[in-house]
């Protein structure tokens, strides 16, 4: 790999890159080129944001559901008692 690295290069080190597992040439190069490229940079932003998202994602519903049946229960007696038009 040169100084600085193309994207097939960059991607696919770049979760070595992430973790500080690389040698200093190539992390060099790659830190440099995440400064010129948009989309590398981009797709490092995507690789980093996934933890926060998966850990949101699994997250167990706030609402128990218990209390989604009677939310639901209280809609249904609204839409009951609404004058029919």
């Amino acid at each position: 790999m040169t100084l600085l690295p193309s994207c097939k290069d960059v991607q696919t080190h770049l979760t070595e890159y992430a973790e500080g597992s690389l040698p200093l040439g190539r992390r060099i190069g790659i830190w440099i080129h995440l400064r010129l490229c948009k989309a590398c940079a981009g797709f490092l932003r995507g690789m980093r944001a996934l933890p926060g998202l998966a850990k949101r994602a699994l997250a167990p519903p706030k609402e128990t559901p218990e209390a989604a049946v009677k939310a639901l229960a209280d809609v249904q007696g609204m839409l009951s008692r609404r004058p029919k038009v």
